[in-house]
């Protein structure tokens, strides 16, 4: 009888298949034509629904395995989207045409709009007013002022005779008026940690906290986690606040800035079925950004997906999200995910040898690993993983990829003009300027007179070849293994950059900003010395 009942199902599954693909898209329908029913919506994983611009139309009937399931889809005309979704379902499919708009709306009756999660404050816009504020006002201005400006950090910096507030916007600090002065900055502080949920007293060790915040503008409303640190200075105490707008949601991998082919590359070793893939660059790099993108990518309901965390920053969809504790430390929290069965791992910052130990371990075993380091580029993370006494050969066996990055900022297109570069930047870049045409934005209201609007990534992608795993395992120095990845297409974060200046994204300005002097030069030379050997 099993064996009947396992060909019959298999019989059903290749039903639907062939429904699926013989199936065309019809003509464009509304939304209003079907009902919506929440748990037939939430048969689909969320994060395979919003990737792909799908969603579960009316009730799915359990009673009725082989009655077709009405799928709204962005791309109806897409087979292999069809197939993949009758393969979910494990019935077949009936597609329907609508638009984004009605399939988020759709989403969001299945879904919601995200964690919901008791706020600790609602902060409505105060009416003008001549009187002096209150501290909590000035509290509620502090935080709500980062929203207006879509800034990602506050810093109150408390100094002998001053105060000084300021926001980080597309990575740069920029000042803002306060009414904060030395005398009332300290009952700011300690509103900020009772929401917190800080200890008021201790005024001489630092402390973390998180806040979160509904901030009310008119009808709308907006659901913000601040995330809190404290530290003392000899003006009293420093608090750094780090805005994180869940409702923004996860940046897909295709949204991140890299090139087409690189893209394709990246996406194809998130693919493999194991492996370690780190992501390196320097605090405020956009790294949490791009690995919870991969996430987002990996995330297709099929996967037991676990992170370890320090802190989580972000809430995701069906990932089992794990958070590093005083009790509970980075490498206890590592040893016990292990044994729950993961298919991918993201285990957060490598800092230590068993740290380091694990994640090779894991990346081995059959495990898709994603972790991150501080390093200057992407061959750099080779002699960082020899410097926590990690041996060659395990390096050499585990690491499937490296990607470098950068943020820059983008250029204002409303009042972007052509520019040229400056006497000091040809000298410096040289012939890593010929033929590109520089374009930069004057400043204006839409920028705030700044000439930049937002930021994009800049990339190099470093992939463990087996000419490259054999140079690893051998001990070879990170010039030998940037000789051996320039020989065979690698492409620098400095020429990565040059593309996105042609392209009118960014600026010379930006990109002498980030990257390194070295890899400037190294850059520099050697196209010169490529020049020379054409020649």
């Amino acid at each position: 009888m099993p064996r009947i009942v396992r060909l019959a199902s298999w019989a059903r599954v290749l039903a639907c298949y062939a429904l699926a693909m013989a199936q065309g898209p019809e003509s464009f329908s509304e939304l209003a034509q079907y009902s919506l029913d929440r748990n037939s919506i939430r048969r689909l994983p969320e994060p395979f629904c919003r990737r792909n611009m799908v969603v579960v139309l009316g009730k799915v009937d359990a009673k009725a395995p082989d009655a077709p399931v009405s799928i709204g889809m962005l791309h109806p005309e897409d087979s292999s989207l069809r197939l993949e979704i009758a393969d979910y379902l494990q019935r077949p499919i009936q597609a329907v045409k609508l638009n984004r708009y009605e399939i988020d709306k759709a989403l969001e009756a299945g879904f919601g709009v995200g964690a919901q999660t008791k706020a600790d404050l609602v902060i409505r816009k105060r009416p003008h007013s001549h009187r002096e504020p209150t501290p909590v006002e000035l509290v509620d201005d502090l935080l709500a002022g980062a929203l207006e400006r879509k800034a990602s950090d506050i810093h109150i910096e408390s100094y002998l005779e001053d105060v000084d507030l300021r926001y980080r916007i597309d990575g740069i600090l920029h000042q803002s008026h306060t009414d904060m002065d030395p005398e009332s900055v300290q009952e700011v502080v300690s509103r900020l940690k009772v929401l917190a949920g800080l200890d008021i007293t201790e005024r001489r060790r630092p402390q973390d906290g998180r806040i979160r915040a509904v901030i009310a503008r008119g009808e709308e409303q907006k659901v913000l986690d601040f995330r809190v640190s404290v530290t003392p200075s000899p003006g009293g105490e420093d608090v750094v606040i780090r805005v994180l707008d869940s409702s923004v949601g996860l940046v897909p991998v295709s949204k991140l800035g890299m090139n087409p082919a690189m893209e394709r590359l990246f996406l194809q070793l998130l693919s493999n079925p194991e492996g370690l893939i780190l992501v390196t660059g320097p605090t405020g790099s956009g790294k949490t950004t791009t690995l919870y993108g991969a996430l987002a990518q990996l995330n297709d309901g099929r996967k037991k997906i676990i992170t370890a965390e320090d802190p989580i920053e972000y809430y995701v969809p069906k990932v089992n999200q794990k958070e590093v504790t005083p009790q509970l430390s980075h490498a206890a929290l590592l040893r016990a995910l292990l044994r729950q069965d993961p298919n991918v791992m993201l285990v957060g910052e490598i800092r230590d040898l068993e740290t380091g130990s694990m994640a090779l371990n894991a990346a081995a075993t059959g495990h898709v690993v994603l972790g991150t380091l501080h390093t200057a580029d992407s061959v750099g993370a080779v002699g960082r993983l020899r410097g926590l006494e990690l041996e060659s050969t395990d390096i050499a066996d585990s690491l499937l990829a490296v990607l470098a990055q950068r943020l820059v900022r983008r250029n204002c297109e409303k009042c972007m003009a052509p520019t040229e570069p400056t006497p000091e930047q040809r000298e410096l870049l040289g012939p890593l300027l010929d033929g590109i045409q520089f374009q930069a934005g004057r400043g204006c209201e839409e920028c705030r007179h700044t000439g930049y609007r937002g930021r994009i990534g800049i990339y190099e992608l470093l992939v463990v070849d087996s000419a490259m795993q054999d140079l690893i395992a051998s001990g070879a120095h990170g010039v030998q293994l940037r000789r051996h990845a320039r020989e065979h297409g690698f492409r620098t974060l400095v020429e990565d950059a040059l593309d996105k200046i042609a392209a009118g994204h960014t600026t010379l300005a930006e990109l002498l900003r980030v990257v390194p002097y070295r890899q400037l030069i190294g850059t520099r030379e050697d196209r010169q010395q490529r020049r020379g050997r054409e020649g």
